[in-house]
């Protein structure tokens, strides 16, 4: 009887070590479940935290203080003592939390943000494990752009200019100086390049934004020169050094109507431009014609005029825009346009007036906004017609052509068309002049996208004041872009 009390005494005592081992072992699988738990969602809020400070920090490299945005994003998705963490990266003194790699020969820069947290253990105690350290790396990269900026300043903006004027520095002040190249120019009667784009990384910031004109220089809008020269300072970059967005960005308030062109043998090219027509209402500035006044000649360069010849059109019908022609010499247009201010070689220096290859509407260039030729000479009559057409036509083929540039990357155009004009019908078709600055822009909503090329976007601005608005969108696209 004794015997078998003691047997099973000592079972019990068995039983009971083997649960205590059991019990044991189950609560230090269970403590380490619970704090690899823990650790998990620290890890993961951490790694939150380090990609957003990198995304932060990458799109404040144009402008401001990427350590300080970064900083500022890490502490507001990692705050002190998280998950009960007893220690985290000190963001404004560790000297391993951020650091910035550039490629000099691309021009990308790395952002790079790592961060690590400390955090206390409870039932990993047991075994002595009173810590776990947790680490988390954020990468973002951002490509440079290379951006021709080119500012409409024509008479027809008016007092609206200085408030165009400060919208346009501030969006230059969003690129980075030392790395992203930009050119500014501006067109009225001619096309100036008021700071040529950069061979080497980085621009002249202060100088850029000084250089926007504090008051409207005026005159009429030869947009084919703007936007040519524009093109031209993008393809001035040496090829292998180009970056990897290229820009233009063109703000206007109304419609390309200059035609530059070797109209008098003279060695630079001249332009001739018409008013806008037909009259729209309420046209309170007093921008249409039903009248419009035609003529010239101004130097493309300095938008100087270079000559008077000058006649007073009919835009009351169709046949009228085309019955009133210059005054000889200048009654035929010359055979294509003329550039003779360019700096990038091999950029083309004439174009011609029409093409079948582009279309207005789904229609062929050359069916919707034709030339109508002499019938004995063949040769274009200088008429309200034909002049308008032109200075159209022309502004599509150059932006296609820009578009197809065989450089190190595709350029991309991003348009912004200011006020009451841009949707004025205006011309001989006629139509809006917002849906050329679509067509010039490969914008999507356009008819005539072209999914070949980059896809661009325009922007209506109703008033100077929603101008600063759509160079943010532009921006705000050009840094998506970028990423």
């Amino acid at each position: 009887m004794k015997r078998h009390t003691s047997d099973r005494a000592r079972q019990d005592g068995f039983a009971l070590v083997y649960m205590a081992v059991t019990l044991t072992g189950l609560l230090i699988f269970t403590g380490l479940a619970v704090d690899s738990g823990r650790a998990y969602v620290v890890k993961a809020q951490l790694t939150k935290a380090v990609d957003g400070a990198a995304l932060g920090a990458a799109r404040n490299l144009n402008s401001g203080d990427p350590r300080g945005e970064a900083t500022r994003i890490f502490q507001a998705n990692f705050p002190a003592g998280y998950m009960g963490t007893s220690s985290a990266t000190d963001p404004t003194s560790d000297p391993g939390f951020f650091s910035l790699a550039t490629d000099a020969g691309t021009g990308v820069n790395t952002v790079t943000v790592t961060a690590a947290a400390v955090l206390p253990t409870t039932f990993m105690k047991l075994v002595n494990f009173n810590q776990v350290t947790v680490g988390s790396s954020g990468q973002a990269t951002r490509r440079m752009v290379d951006l021709s900026l080119v500012l409409d300043v024509s008479s027809s903006i008016g007092s609206q200019w200085t408030t165009v004027r400060d919208a346009v520095r501030e969006f230059v002040n969003s690129f980075d100086q030392l790395h992203d190249r930009m050119a500014l120019l501006t067109f009225s009667n001619g096309a100036q390049v008021l700071d040529a784009m950069p061979a080497g990384r980085g621009f002249d910031k202060t100088r850029i934004m000084s250089d926007v004109p504090n008051t409207l220089p005026g005159g009429s809008t030869n947009m084919v020169e703007g936007l040519y020269r524009g093109w031209d300072e993008l393809r001035s970059v040496p090829l292998g050094t180009q970056s990897g967005v290229r820009v233009i960005v063109l703000f206007t308030d109304g419609a390309s109507n200059g035609v530059p062109g070797n109209w008098d043998g003279a060695a630079f090219a001249k332009s001739i431009r018409t008013a806008d027509f037909p009259k729209n209402l309420p046209d309170p500035d007093g921008q249409t014609w039903m009248a419009p006044a035609f003529g010239g000649l101004f130097n493309t360069a300095t938008g100087a005029q270079a000559g008077v010849v000058n006649a007073t059109g009919d835009a009351t019908s169709k046949p009228a825009m085309k019955s009133v022609v210059l005054p000889s010499p200048y009654q035929f247009m010359p055979p294509t346009t003329w550039h003779t201010q360019s700096r990038s070689a091999g950029i083309p220096t004439t174009f011609p007036f029409q093409t079948n290859g582009l279309n207005v509407n789904g229609v062929a260039q050359s069916t919707q906004r034709p030339m109508i030729p002499d019938p004995v000479t063949g040769k274009y009559k200088s008429t309200l017609w034909n002049i308008n057409n032109a200075a159209r036509n022309v502004l599509e083929i150059i932006a296609d052509q820009a578009r197809n540039d065989n450089g190190d990357y595709r350029i991309r155009v991003y348009t912004i068309g200011m006020g009451d004009l841009v949707r004025y019908v205006l011309g001989t078709m006629p139509e809006r002049p917002e849906d050329i600055l679509k067509r010039i822009s490969n914008d999507a909503s356009s008819p005539d996208f072209n999914s070949a090329q980059l896809e661009g976007r325009y922007f209506f601005a109703p008033t100077a004041a929603d101008v600063s608005p759509a160079f943010q969108g532009i921006q705000n696209q050009i840094l998506r872009l970028s990423r």
